[in-house]
């Protein structure tokens, strides 16, 4: 019977080429007749979505040039990627000869071996002659898929000893801890793993588990909703939030008193209005929520809501608590725990006589699907739309551009960071709003109320100093072909941004730069040269204190197959997936497409959904590789990456590295935008 390894690598053959190319095991084929392979040329196929022709290149190389390591790395790198962790170890090996005591090669031999399943090979080179944190790991992960717990146990807590940065080492440790029964230590370990990296989402199921152990029923309740906000397709979280919905209907009663006192006391902010003088500010409809059943509203001062064509209209007094609901065509109005007492066309707007006063929405659900989902309460100014769709309720904020960025701006960039900086922000976030005019006109609204479009949290996000830095750079806009530029921006873009010609498949003004402490490249990083730099710590403005977050700039995710195979199976599905492979990268490493093959077939996934479809990873820039389990096929997937975001335009954090290392706004702009100009926005444009 042939081994799994063999089996999974034909798969993959037979899906991507025809049978006749994968008659072996060893890919041969699309190196050009006549033409010697050449290493950048490898690389360049391997980047331009070629995979297989980059393996047969490589495999050329070696051939020609026996003594040369680099082809033998890329062809480790490109194996890994595959899950083809026999013909990586060969490779390894071989290296390993050449170079007798290398520690390096020895410690990735020995983690190739581990993610490959293949314990007896890897206790073959225990002990390593110079362990590291790294290795501890993953000698720790070797007994552990062994059986041997209590080593496993001790090796964890070693491999924590020598670096606590290590998020999956708490992950494990605590699902030790959990099995033996130790609730308390194993809460205290899952916790850890998400103060370290708050995207690793994979412990946000055995954390309420683990709550709900050791006993405290209403945060476990409170962590299960989290985890379901995250991942709501999961059904394991579903269903044990309903069984502990069941079990303590108490909770569920008390979190209603809770959200009840919360609405009755909940004071409605009157906010002081842009100072526009004489200027036309264009008016912004941000989507704040959609699909939905129903939504509570508490109004902050006399209101009138109207139904389509004024046909009705409803004067309502401050401070009261309206339900909105979906009625199929029309919106229906009611006071809690009373039945509706109006019922209008739908759209229906609520509008103030006085532009100061602003609504609360109650628990308003942000970011689902993403590890930043949360349940909150906003209050926002301007006019509010509720629509009645297929789904349910769509709700629409509409308010001037310059009071819509009051609120952007700290959600988007802490208030803190320096003043240069903010105003940076403020006019990129212009910029985008105004190119963004009309972008969801189908569904009603300008941009949407999350980061999508950009982070909006209404009128409790407001700050001094960000509204200051919008008041101060009013009008400004980036300019490119004399329209205003869709500036997009992000949190992090891990020291190199992206062309938004390889991230979304068309120009929109922005080309990829790199930090400016970053040497630019020419040519494209080596997939191995790719892996190293993304485990680096190389300085740059976007890693300056304390404007980034270390797991923002360079993170690790393990995300299991199965949660890939779920959120895969929402457009096609795929069965349980054997491999990922990537189809195509930018200047900076950032992947394109990639191919998600399973038992059932493949689906390419192409642009800034990607990061989404494998697990709701922070970034596109990345490297994979498979963590095999007993059957020989993916249990996880180990993603090893930098940055937060699509990584297009600004890059927050470096833009506040170099305000705070003196350079001004227009200076950052143009770095990050070097296609653009400045100046002032003129609505007749």
């Amino acid at each position: 019977m042939q081994n799994q390894a063999t089996v999974r690598l034909l798969f993959i053959c037979l899906t991507t080429f025809s049978v006749a190319s994968c008659a072996t095991v060893q890919v041969r084929h699309s190196v050009t007749p006549g033409v010697p392979p050449s290493f950048a040329g490898a690389v360049a196929r391997y980047y331009g979505g070629s995979f297989y022709a980059s393996i047969s290149e490589f495999q050329a190389l070696v051939r020609d040039n026996p003594a040369d390591p680099l082809p033998r790395r890329e062809l480790v790198a490109l194996y890994e990627e595959a899950g083809e962790y026999s013909q990586a170890v060969d490779v390894l090996e071989t290296l390993y000869a050449g170079a007798p005591g290398d520690p390096r090669i020895l410690g990735q031999l020995f983690e190739s071996l581990v993610l490959a399943g293949q314990n007896d090979q890897a206790k073959a080179l225990l002990p390593l002659p110079v362990p590291t944190a790294q290795t501890r790991f993953y000698e720790a992960l070797l007994f552990l898929d062994s059986g041997e717990r209590a080593k496993a146990e001790a090796l964890f807590r070693a491999a924590i000893n020598a670096d606590s940065d290590q998020p999956m080492a708490w992950y494990f440790l605590g699902t030790i801890e959990y099995d033996a029964g130790k609730y308390p230590q194993a809460q205290a370990d899952f916790r850890k793993v998400l103060d370290l990296n708050a995207n690793l989402t994979v412990a946000l199921l055995p954390l309420a588990r683990s709550t709900l152990a050791a006993g405290e029923f209403q945060e476990a309740y409170a962590e299960f909703l989290h985890a379901h906000r995250v991942t709501p397709g999961d059904e394991a979280i579903s269903a044990e939030l309903s069984a502990l919905r069941k079990s303590h209907p108490q909770i569920e009663a008390a979190r209603t008193e809770a959200k009840t006192q919360r609405e009755q006391v909940a004071l409605p902010p009157v906010v002081t209005t842009f100072p526009a003088g004489a200027r036309t500010l264009p008016t912004i409809r941000v989507g704040l929520a959609d699909k939905l059943r129903s939504i509570t509203i508490k109004t902050g001062g006399n209101c009138v809501i109207r139904g389509a064509n004024d046909a009705k209209a409803v004067d309502a007094a401050s401070d009261t608590l309206i339900i909105v609901s979906d009625a199929k065509g029309e919106i229906r109005l009611a006071y809690p725990g009373a039945p509706p007492f109006a019922s209008l066309k739908s759209p229906v707007t609520l509008s103030y006589p006085n532009p100061g006063d602003t609504t609360i929405l109650f628990d308003l659900v942000t970011g689902s699907g993403d590890f930043y989902a949360a349940s909150a309460d906003h209050a926002y100014r301007g006019k509010l739309e509720f629509r009645s769709g297929e789904g349910g309720l769509l709700v629409i904020n509409r308010l001037s551009l310059e009071e819509y960025l009051y609120s952007v701006l700290p959600s988007e960039m802490p208030a803190y960071w320096p003043m240069e900086a903010l105003k940076a922000q403020a006019v990129a976030a212009r910029s985008y709003t105004i190119a963004s005019l009309g972008r969801f006109e189908k569904r009603g609204y300008d941009v949407q109320g999350s980061v999508i479009s950009a982070a909006y949290g209404g009128v409790s996000n407001e700050n001094r100093a960000t509204t200051e830095a919008v008041n101060a750079t009013e009008g400004l806009v980036l300019l490119h072909n004399d329209r205003p530029l869709m500036a997009f921006y992000g949190a992090n873009t891990g020291g190199y941004t992206e062309d938004s010609r390889s991230v979304w498949g068309e120009s929109a003004g922005m080309k990829a730069v790199p930090d400016l402490l970053i040497p630019e490249r020419r040519t494209f990083l080596s997939l191995s040269a790719l892996g190293s730099w993304l485990s680096s710590y190389p300085k740059a403005y976007d890693a300056t204190a304390p404007y980034y977050s270390r797991d923002a700039y360079r993170w690790q995710k393990w995300v299991p197959a199965s949660e890939i195979a779920r959120r895969v199976a929402e457009t096609r599905d795929v069965g349980p997936v054997h491999a990922i492979l990537t189809r195509g990268r930018g200047i900076s490493g950032r992947v394109n497409d990639v191919e998600i093959i399973g038992s059932k077939g493949s689906i390419r996934v192409r642009g800034d959904i990607i990061r989404w479809t494998l697990g709701g990873l922070r970034s596109n820039l990345f490297t994979v590789r498979p963590k095999l389990g007993k059957d020989g096929l993916p249990q996880y997937f180990i993603f090893e990456g930098a940055g937060w975001g699509h990584g297009v335009g600004m890059d927050q954090s470096g833009a506040a590295g170099m305000a705070a290392a003196g350079f001004d706004f227009r200076q950052i702009l143009l770095h990050y935008y070097p296609l653009a100009s400045i100046g002032t926005y003129k609505p007749d444009r």
